[in-house]
């Protein structure tokens, strides 16, 4: 190689390791930057494992999950008893959303409040504000307007929600379900207990079967005077069953359906149940028609009240136990319905009985709190006989065999008389003081030993128990003012320590921040009729509890910032060296390079010497 060629290459090889070293520099510099964001998202992964979250914890068990939010503390309801639960500033200034800002800015409320109460004119300006802005409907408006306004409520006085009361032995208790309330058949229009099946209507979608390839839901009954079988009750669309019935009788109502349509069939049909069980507190669902057939006897008692809320909560926890099935179930029908026929596409996503399968893992969650994971070989009647053992749903899970033969058969039932059962105890229960609860109804069959105790221990009508009633009267007792009364404590706090307005108070985490920096306080209505301002901390009805929701999501927020980092840095390490290589080739080239110069150079003074 010439000279100048040699130079060239010299210069070429100098420039390159010149690059090189400059950019193993600066992804040296850049790894050090992700080791600086390795070290912060550590930071708030540690800092978020000791996120906490308010709860609104009213029956004082410990367990409640209940979110304390503005409008909890807001709207009237047995949780608050009927009296709001403001949040106040240093001030003691009622804390306003919005919406409430509004309405005192349109009944002429100052911000300062007044010396003492207005006119009951300012009240209904302040209550046809709140109807105008969808706080209240019209009819509640107008049944408090109706409602003489106490100026007193709130500032030392109270208004009652006691009704005179009787008592009534269980069975005049029995009596009187008998006499007062109404079969399942006429409650409601959509109560759809038996018939043909009618699968959830996720969003535009909807399956229906006649049962002509075994699809339906059914009421089966066993009845031990008729041979002791199970048989369909009716082939109607609607199922008549009593309270009365459901409390009183040998026979056992089993809700269930059957169904040859493949493996999803318990997670996609207990979604259903959930759904046609409970339902939410609008719908005409089975919790409800219970819930409402107890009121018609029990309600307008302030502790019976108390007590159904508490076992509707109780039993709805039983049957509606996980989000995650009616989110699944939706998933799977879009996807999973036109797909049947396919054998190889379900048995791809679905896994069928497979241990480690999606739909398999999700088998517990239907088996939350009390129901019973039982998986067979056989054929429906097994999984209706087990039902009546059983709190919750029970299930069979068979994903072998043809379509139509035995062992593809699916069927998931409840109990209906133990649902019953569930919510007398439950209510019981509450009546009976919590914090000596002798009854047990969350795990296990309905009686069965195991390991010396009891699994589930429901209460046992006795004919001595007293139940209190709403005693006959034409005297007005309070109940028909709740709505006035919560309504003027409210107006009466506003004008008497003035307001302040916060246009984030309704989100969640916003308020509970303020509350737990102390920046907001509680205030609440003692015996006395007067409201103290007080710290959450203090307050009976409020806990702090470790947030497992919001731990989870900053543990998968870690987790994923994590792996991206170290990707990025593993492919940094790869660059580097790679870059270290071709240096150290450089390096090599470089020498060799120099030493051929450095001898073509001595050769020519040589030359010239000679």
């Amino acid at each position: 190689m010439g000279l100048a060629a040699s130079q060239a290459r010299l210069l070429t090889i100098t420039s390159r390791k010149a690059d090189c070293e400059f950019e193993s520099m600066r992804l040296s510099h850049e790894k050090i930057a992700l080791s600086r964001d390795m070290e912060r998202i550590s930071d708030e992964y540690q800092n978020a494992m000791n996120q906490t979250k308010l709860i609104y914890d009213y029956y004082g068990t410990g367990t409640s999950d209940m979110a304390l939010t503005y409008g909890l503390l807001m709207t009237p309801s047995v949780y608050n008893d009927y009296y709001p639960r403001l949040l106040t500033d240093k001030s003691n200034r009622v804390v306003l959303s919005s919406v409430y800002a509004s309405a005192a800015k349109a009944a002429g409320i100052p911000v300062e409040g007044y010396n003492g109460t207005p006119s009951s004119e300012v009240r209904n300006k302040f209550i046809e504000a709140l109807r105008d802005r969808g706080v209240i409907s019209a009819a509640s408006a107008a049944s408090i307007e109706s409602v003489s306004y106490n100026n007193a409520v709130g500032l030392g006085a109270t208004f009652s929600a006691t009704a005179a009361t009787q008592d009534i032995t269980y069975n005049e208790f029995l009596d009187l379900i008998k006499a007062k309330c109404v079969d399942t058949s006429d409650y409601g229009d959509t109560l759809p207990l038996n018939g043909s099946y009618k699968a959830i209507s996720y969003p535009n979608t909807v399956y229906e079967s006649d049962g002509a390839n075994g699809d339906y839901w059914n009421i089966m009954v066993y009845d031990s005077e008729y041979g002791g079988n199970y048989s369909l009750i009716t082939n109607t669309y609607k199922a008549s069953i009593s309270l009365y019935d459901l409390l009183t009788t040998d026979k056992q109502y089993i809700y269930q359906m059957t169904t040859t349509r493949g493996p999803t069939i318990p997670v996609t049909e207990a979604a259903l149940m959930q759904q046609v069980l409970v339902g939410n507190e609008q719908s005409p669902s089975f919790l409800n028609w219970i819930t409402d057939q107890f009121s018609a006897i029990l309600g307008g008692v302030t502790e019976n009240d108390l007590a159904l809320q508490y076992a509707y909560d109780r039993v709805s926890e039983l049957i509606y136990p996980s989000e995650k099935i009616q989110d699944t179930a939706a998933r799977w029908y879009d996807y999973g319905y036109a797909e049947w026929d396919n054998a190889d596409w379900s048995r791809t996503n679905y896994g069928h009985n497979t241990e480690g399968s999606e739909w398999h893992d999700l088998l517990p969650e239907i088996a939350t709190k009390a129901a019973h994971a039982y998986e067979c070989e056989g054929v429906n009647g097994e999984c209706t006989s087990n039902a009546c053992n059983y709190l919750g749903v029970v299930y069979s899970s068979c994903g072998s065999g043809s379509r139509n033969g035995k062992n593809r058969r699916q069927t998931i039932a409840v109990d209906l008389n133990t649902v019953v059962q569930t919510f007398l105890t439950a209510f019981m229960e509450y009546q009976q003081g919590l914090e000596n609860s002798k009854y047990s109804y969350e795990n296990g069959q309905v009686k069965h030993e195991q390991d010396g105790r009891t699994i589930a221990n429901l209460y046992e009508a006795n004919s001595e128990d007293i139940f209190k009633i709403k005693a006959p009267t034409d005297v007005a007792d309070g109940t028909d003012n709740l709505l006035a009364g919560f309504y003027d404590t409210l107006f009466n706090r506003i004008c008497m320590s003035g307001w302040t307005e916060n246009e984030n108070i309704e989100n969640l985490e916003y308020m509970q921040e303020l509350m737990k920096s102390g920046a907001v306080y509680i205030s609440s209505m003692a015996n006395d009729g007067n409201y103290y301002q007080s710290s959450y901390s203090t307050d009976t009805y409020i806990s702090e509890v470790s947030d497992l929701e919001g731990i989870a999501q900053a543990e998968a927020r870690y987790n994923a910032a994590k792996a991206r980092i170290e990707n990025k840095e593993n492919t940094i390490d790869l660059k580097i060296k790679n870059l270290d290589t071709e240096i150290s080739s450089l390096t090599t080239e470089y020498d060799t390079m120099k030493g051929l110069i450095s001898k073509t150079i001595e050769k020519s003074f040589k030359r010239y010497e000679a």
